[in-house]
């Protein structure tokens, strides 16, 4: 057994310490990263459409309460997908293509190929500025509202 602990005149030791930098507990992060999330809701997007596919609706549990996703795509005929990426209800403008919306033929396997391969540019970082402005916006969104000012009441005295 390897002990990391060494003992010096009643003193402790850490010899792990001078090989490690601190920053205050503020600092750390707090739940999952916005790209962590995105990632999380494009798993979702294709689980759906992989269920979609065999029949079957995607089912997941929140909160202790049963959910379904609402899909980002939608076809009439199963065979050409039109919609738009998302992120907290708002749409992902990609570069280059503000005001257009995408289209994928092939059916579930098209759409499906698609977001796995959006997956793995989010992974490699290349949504993260565009979701960065997107957080700030829902952050502003949510963002409490301070209360108007009270009105004066005006006082009319009958002399």
């Amino acid at each position: 057994m390897v002990t990391y602990i060494l003992m010096k005149e009643n003193i402790m030791s850490f010899s792990f310490l001078d090989q490690i930098e601190f920053v205050p507990t503020s600092d750390k992060p707090k739940g999952k990263s916005v790209r962590e999330q995105f990632i999380a809701k494009l798993d979702d997007q294709i689980k759906h459409f992989e269920e979609e596919a065999n029949g079957r609706e995607y089912v997941f549990t929140q909160g202790g309460k049963e959910r379904t996703v609402r899909p980002w795509f939608r076809s009439k005929d199963k065979e050409v997908f039109v919609g738009d990426l998302r992120f907290g209800g708002m749409k992902i403008e990609l570069p280059g293509q503000k005001q257009q919306s995408i289209r994928v033929a092939g059916g579930y396997a098209g759409i499906v190929m698609v977001l796995e391969a959006v997956k793995i540019d989010a992974m490699n970082g290349a949504f993260d500025t565009e979701l960065g402005r997107l957080h700030a916006a829902i952050k502003a969104r949510r963002a409490p509202v301070e209360a108007p000012a009270p009105k004066r009441r005006r006082v009319i005295r009958k002399v």
